[in-house]
């Protein structure tokens, strides 16, 4: 009797807090479960490496058939982790393309001694190669594959959730292998969107929203679907802090005017012994945040039916869908994308034909990803079943 290969896949979830265990018996559908643990740690931090190996710990205990040297393990991390990116380089020989393509990675990413990176060529002619790339921090890597071996759960690969996300949309939909194109997949709370050549992720982009979106009663505020505001936050307090400090850095070129003031009203007042802390105490705050109105002239009419109102919050995904395309024109250059390939609950895919009306104006086509037909384990996680082909597709793109 054959041996199982027995397959789990791994997923760091920071917005949720959780980690996600996706299993299977080699390939088999049917012999996927998928469970979560929490965990209580700021992301990344030393405390999350620690937690990051009890989830493991436990799941290896309770799993063992999943843990051990004879098992499959892929870890997947998320986007923002990732950084891609393409370099034109002029078409000489293959070394000299090589060591100019060096020149220009290490004059770009000045850390990259700290930073693990794999680069491909995704287009040449007679004038230049073009080379993509993905990086991530070594020492990340690192303290992954330490937790995990620390755990039982040996990792074999590790790569990023848009890149399973590709692969699981790949194995699903095989014909998709040479096509190029955008794939956005909609979950309840948030979406993914990857660009694909020919089997390739060669970018991606999260979207802090998902279909709950179209669900609601009215069009959504966009400004309320993003938190911006925490970084306008940041930056303003940055400033202050900034103030505060030059003040408190001044004191010996203003130590002889302090005294002079001492002198001539009897001492300091308390400000004036700590002129810093009176810009600390003047922190900034931001007020509370609120849909923002558009004036009626922006302002698009729309029948008040649920359908009407879910178009209306759907062409939001479909906006930032043109935007991330219109943001990657030389991926373009390499290779259009002939279709965004959309991935949603069966529920919301009459919303297709609404945007079909729009192909021209769009001139690119919104299409479903047709694999309702799959189980909810598989279709509401493609990133999670993705997982498992991880060593065989895209491979170029795991770290």
């Amino acid at each position: 009797m054959a041996q199982q290969n027995f397959s789990t896949v791994i997923s760091i979830l920071p917005d949720e807090s959780v980690i996600a265990f996706y299993s299977a018996v080699g390939k088999d559908k049917a012999s996927i479960k998928h469970t979560v643990k929490s965990y209580k740690a700021r992301f990344a931090d030393e405390e999350f490496y620690k937690e990051f190996a009890r989830c493991l710990r436990e799941y290896a205990a309770a799993n063992p058939s999943y843990a051990g040297k004879n098992a499959f393990v892929t870890v997947l991390l998320p986007d923002g982790l990732i950084n891609t990116a393409t370099f034109n380089i002029p078409g000489v020989n293959k070394k000299n393309t090589e060591n100019l393509f060096n020149v220009a990675y290490e004059g770009t990413y000045k850390n990259s001694k700290e930073l693990k990176m794999n680069h491909y060529a995704v287009a040449q002619n007679k004038q230049f190669s073009t080379i993509a790339i993905a990086v991530i921090r070594q020492k990340l890597v690192q303290e992954i594959y330490t937790a995990c071996t620390g755990s039982n759960m040996f990792a074999s690969i590790l790569t990023f959730s848009a890149n399973a996300c590709v692969n699981g949309a790949l194995s699903l939909v095989p014909k998709l292998k040479n096509e190029n194109f955008i794939l956005l997949d909609i979950k309840e709370s948030r979406s993914t969107l990857a660009f694909v050549n020919k089997g390739l992720t060669l970018g991606c982009y999260d979207l802090p929203f998902g279909w709950e979106l179209l669900n609601q009663s009215k069009p959504a505020a966009e400004n309320m679907l993003f938190s911006h505001s925490v970084a306008e936050l940041a930056v303003v307090n940055a400033k202050e802090k900034a103030k505060a400090k030059q003040l408190s850095t001044m004191e010996a070129d203003t130590s002889q005017a302090l005294e002079q003031d001492e002198n001539a009203e009897g001492g300091l007042s308390q400000e004036a012994e700590n002129p810093a802390a009176r810009q600390i105490s003047q922190i900034k705050t931001l007020p509370k945040k609120v849909p923002r109105a558009l004036p009626k002239w922006m302002q698009r009419e729309y029948e008040n039916t649920p359908e009407a109102i879910a178009y209306e919050n759907f062409r939001i995904f479909v906006k930032w869908a043109l935007e991330f395309r219109r943001a990657n024109r030389r991926l373009c250059e390499i290779a259009e994308p002939t279709k965004v390939y959309i991935n949603m609950p069966e529920q919301f895919e009459y919303l297709l034909d609404k945007v079909s009306e729009e192909e021209e104006q769009n001139k690119i086509k919104f299409v479903s990803l047709d694999i309702n037909k799959e189980k909810d384990v598989i279709r509401e996680h493609i990133e999670l079943y993705g997982g498992l082909f991880a060593g065989q597709l895209n491979s170029l793109n795991n770290f």
